[in-house]
């Protein structure tokens, strides 16, 4: 099976990355989107140290994932909670007799 690199340059920094169920589109805008956060950690906080823009960028990503994982596990268990109450009220309407 062959390999689906795609080549980015983050930074002047070229890198030749395979990210699986992501094609060529999705990486260099995801690369970009790094890069574009790396420049504004150089601008707003004086970071200068690539290595350490590009670990500030992935935590803070990593960080944004990962509370949107949280947000949609609580509108999961929202909507779970809104179709149980649907279950609870049909099945009592057919548990009821018709006047």
């Amino acid at each position: 099976m062959a390999k689906n690199t795609v080549s980015v340059e983050i930074k002047r920094i070229p890198i030749e990355v395979e990210i699986k169920d992501l094609g060529y589109v999705e990486v260099v805008d995801l690369a970009s989107k790094v890069e574009r956060e790396m420049m504004r950690l150089q601008e707003e906080e004086g970071v200068i140290d690539t290595l350490k823009q590009a670990l500030i960028a992935a935590l803070e990503f990593a960080a944004e994932a990962y509370l949107k994982g949280l947000a949609e596990g609580g509108k999961q268990k929202e909507d779970q909670a809104r179709v149980e109450q649907l279950i609870t009220k049909l099945q009592g309407a057919l548990h009821t007799p018709l006047k």
